[in-house]
């Protein structure tokens, strides 16, 4: 065969259901549109032109891939694709030939749809342009094989316009997908003056054509027009280039990349007494989330199923990868805004970044920024173009922050030599030191962002200074050689008790220093199992802060929702009412940030699930963990700690509603994912981990796989915190649990008698949570066969949760519920029905979230009654209850069983 030749004609070709338009560059299956790339359907046309002959790999390659070099698979590939939507069709035409090429079998029937243009769209000066006869083509701004751009106007109004042209292909794909997705940018953001508008279109007929809005000069152009460029200065440079981010940060949010980010795809406009840069030139652009034209009700003009093509673009701004063939991200994009940034820069937009570009950018923090960007790694690059924005928005606050760190470095120097003098006679003490002064100098982070716009740099300085007189003084003087007033090898209590007697003279005349020495000491106070101080040092903080910077600024609104959840976590009455009253306060205070996604919106998110959560109020807490969730991984997605803290929290509510394989996923995910390894989040956070999976996998009858995690777990906090810490206690508790249901209660008693001793010790008998483990303890007692013993227990834990936790505390219900039936168990019927009265169904469901219990405790009601010598009543509730337990299939088989054969039963003796 010859090699093909351009024909003057185009066709409409039919076989079968299919139907392929070679002018509109359309396929169609039973008269429905398919997305097929623009390749597959060239070879499509090449095979239908020749229907019947082979046409070779070679001429195939030639003709659609113009002779580029590729490779064997590019051409089996898009055989591949054709071949799926014909096969859909019922029409299996395309043979291959082997070694050789491919051959279209089968009739054709071919239809005269229009001619085919030359390859070069001839357009001249002073033409009026084709379909629009009102506008004029005045200059051509670009040309390419088969696509034109030109800028025309309208004679007597000289509005401007400009027309792209094309021949059919991938350029009139181009220009289509531009129009479609110019319709999403419009419909999911607005009208943008900073995206060139898309007026009008023609892809019925040639020439086709987009019709845009004049959108300015290419920006390459303007840089250099009467020396613009260099005329400008580097913080008006910054903030023209933050406008370009900007507008790629709009079209990244809503799923668009552009793909193909370049100086001459930015447009200068005239806007007030300054310029406006403007994005244009969406051709090769991609859409994220296709299905979201169908939400929006646009057709799919120029887009392919699998347009995932990462090779597209300008060589000098292509990301690595996407020379590599891997497919465009959105961190693509940012590679592209750092080379423009660089460029912009120093004042060159033709100039590559060659190593040692670093040298041309005298500003450390930009040369950051673009480094960042720019990093051949796409995992390190920074993560988005709304994320460059605001580096370089906030560089006067970074460069301010910079000065502060490079004195904290400097403290921070001064203070490792001290304790470099100390560590070899007590490297415990200057172990935790160390630690807790890296807390501190760390806080200063976190109230600078509202301080940075009250002090100057310089102050910054000063403040560091005088942290490190603090640490040096009042934290080192405790270990170091010398008259101390303190033994000659300190306990980590005696350091911070001395370093909480000086804050007040240290910083008396600095209340946002003060605040944050506080909310560190407050959180060292907490980890080492002293709430009480902890919750002192917090309200402290916020009394501070709130006199610093006011009761609406973000710190003194994180420092609450902290407080919230350390007063929730002390687990006393008196204490979840003032986390209840400061919770609903501060989120009135907070406001509408709650609705959005900010660091606000996650910290009461926090808070409120951990108050619920507390109280064993699942469901809120359920609710309140998963919105933190969802913000936590927008607004701290790289935050370790606070990712670990929620979803293992999220996981625990997750089991207790009633999901345990669900959870026990998003535990084992955790545990193998290197976010959450043990030297990111700590040894003690890997542990209780452990615990809540062992837990999980208890409930279930696990008991081999629960074991050693539990175990591990609870050797780990012994190790690290003690055996009398509340998390050792815990986990402890745990493996009593897993002996018990295993079967082994002489494993389990001992040590459940341990828990609870040492709980109460450390604690308080009236610690909710030493309640909590005195019930625990009753179960092992009964289970080991002193049943008085064990219903003592039982009673003393379902009383004190009442007494001090209110009548409605959950586990008062499920300790109560146990109760009657274990009195009923021992015959004591009138006992176990005077109990019965005083359970409550909201309380037990949000105890244990599974159905049913309106039911269940019907059927508790009637075994008593029918025991109890009421018979009707107690067959009437079991009839009615019985049917339902069954049905919901949630209840233990010998227990079902042993309803059913009471129902069917005379008269069962029964009695105290």
């Amino acid at each position: 065969m010859s090699a093909p030749t351009p024909r003057p004609h185009l066709y409409r070709w039919r076989f079968g259901s299919i139907e392929f338009d070679e002018a509109r560059f359309e396929l169609r299956v039973s008269g429905l549109p398919v997305d097929v790339e623009q390749r597959p359907l060239q070879v499509l046309a090449l095979l239908l032109q020749h229907a019947g002959e082979v046409v070779t790999k070679d001429e195939l390659f030639e003709t659609v891939w113009a002779g580029r070099v590729t490779v064997d698979h590019v051409l089996a590939t898009a055989v591949g694709k054709l071949r799926k939507v014909l096969d859909a069709g019922g029409e299996t035409r395309i043979v291959t030939v082997p070694r050789v090429g491919y051959r279209f079998d089968g009739p054709v029937e071919r239809i005269a749809v229009g001619e085919r243009l030359a390859g070069e769209l001839e357009f001249e000066a002073g033409q009026p342009v084709p379909g629009r006869p009102h506008f004029v083509l005045e200059r051509a701004l670009g040309r390419t094989l088969g696509s034109e751009v030109w800028l025309a106007r309208q004679p007597r109004s000289r509005e401007a316009r400009v027309f792209k042209f094309s021949l059919a292909g991938e350029h009139l794909a181009a220009i289509k997908r531009e129009a479609t997705l110019m319709r999403v940018l419009r419909d999911t953001l607005g009208e943008r003056d900073d995206f060139v508008r898309v007026i009008d279109w023609n892809f019925e007929t040639q020439p086709f054509f987009l019709e845009c809005e004049y959108g300015g000069q290419a920006l390459p152009e303007w840089a250099l027009e009467d020396g613009r460029l260099a005329a400008m200065d580097r913080e008006a440079r910054i903030a023209f280039f933050i406008g370009i981010a900007d507008a790629a940060a709009a079209a990244l949010s809503v799923g668009v990349l552009h793909k193909d980010l370049k100086p001459a795809n930015v447009l200068v406009a005239p806007q007030g007494d300054g310029w406006r840069p403007r994005l244009t030139d969406f051709g090769s652009s991609r859409l994220l989330q296709p299905e979201r034209l169908e939400e929006l009700g646009i057709t799919r003009l120029g887009m392919t199923v699998d347009d995932a093509s990462g090779s597209s673009g300008t060589p000098l701004y292509l990301a690595p990868e996407l020379v590599a063939g891997q497919p465009p991200t959105v961190r693509s994009d940012v590679y592209a805004l750092g080379v423009i940034l660089y460029q912009w820069l120093v004042g060159d937009l033709r100039r590559p970044m060659a190593p040692g570009w670093e040298r041309e950018i005298d500003d450390p923090l930009l040369r950051e920024d673009i480094a960042q960007a720019t990093d051949s790694d796409p995992a390190r690059r920074i993560a988005d173009a709304a994320e460059l924005a605001g580096r370089l928005r906030h560089l006067p606050e970074r460069r301010a922050e910079r000065i502060r760190l490079e004195a904290d470095e400097r403290a921070a120097v001064a203070m490792r030599q001290a304790l470099e003098r100390t560590r070899t006679r007590r490297p415990w003490i200057a172990a935790t030191i160390a630690v807790l002064g890296i807390g501190l100098l760390a806080s200063s982070l976190f109230w600078y962002r509202s301080d940075q716009e009250r002090e100057a740099a310089a102050m910054q300085a000063a403040r560091a200074e005088a942290v490190t007189r603090f640490l040096a003084d009042d934290l080192l003087g405790v270990a170091a050689p010398g008259p101390s007033g303190f033994a000659p090898d300190p306990r980590m209590h005696d350091v911070l008790e001395r370093a909480s007697s000086q804050i007040d003279a240290r910083f008396a005349d600095d209340p946002a220093t003060r605040g944050g020495v506080h909310s560190v000491l407050g959180q060292a106070w907490q980890a080492l199992g002293e709430r009480d101080r902890g919750v002192h040092h917090l309200r402290e903080a916020t009394r501070n802060y709130t006199g610093a910077f006011g009761a609406t600024d973000d710190i003194t609104l994180k420092t609450r929702y902290l407080l919230v959840r350390s007063l929730a976590y002390a687990n006393a009455a008196d204490q979840f009412a003032e986390a209840l009253e400061l919770l609903d306060d501060t989120d009135t205070v907070a406001g509408t940030r709650l609705q959005g996604e900010n660091e606000i919106a996650l910290e009461a998110a926090y808070a409120r699930g951990v108050f619920h959560f507390q109280q064993l109020q699942i469901e809120p807490a359920l609710q309140a963990f998963r919105r933190a969730d969802e913000l936590q991984r927008v607004v701290a997605p790289d935050s370790a700690s606070t990712a670990a803290t929620i979803r293992e929290n999220l996981a625990d509510s997750t089991i207790r509603q009633g999901q345990p394989e669900e959870g026990i996923a998003l535990l084992r995910a955790m545990l193998e994912d290197p976010l959450f390894d043990a030297g990111r989040i700590g040894e003690n956070r890997v542990a209780g981990h452990q615990i809540m999976l062992a837990r999980a996998l208890r409930n279930l009858g696990r008991y081999d796989e629960a074991m050693p995690l539990a175990q591990a777990a609870a050797a780990t906090s012994e190790r690290t915190l003690g055996e009398d810490h509340y998390s050792t206690l815990i986990q402890m508790s745990t493996i009593a649990s897993i002996h018990d249901a295993a079967g082994d209660c002489t494993q389990a008693l001992p040590i459940a008698r341990t828990v609870r001793e040492r709980m109460a010790t450390r604690y308080g008998e009236h610690l909710q949570s030493t309640l909590i483990e005195t019930g625990n303890l009753g179960f092992k007692e009964r289970d080991c066969g002193d049943r008085e013993a064990g219903l003592d227990y039982i009673r003393q834990a379902e009383r004190g949760l009442r007494e001090h936790y209110g009548e409605d505390n959950v586990a008062a219900h499920s300790f109560r519920y146990s109760l009657v039936k274990m009195l009923a168990d021992d015959g004591r019927f009138a006992q176990a029905l005077d109990t019965l009265d005083g359970l409550d169904i909201a309380a037990l469901t949000a105890g244990n979230s599974r159905p049913g219990w309106e039911h269940r405790l019907n059927a508790l009601r009637g075994r008593i009654l029918m025991h109890s010598g009421d018979i009707g009543n107690g067959r009437r509730l079991l009839a009615d209850a019985v049917p339902e337990l069954v049905a919901l299939g949630s209840e233990d088989a010998d227990e079902i069983a042993g309803l059913q054969a009471l129902l069917a039963e005379g008269d069962p003796a029964g009695g105290d």
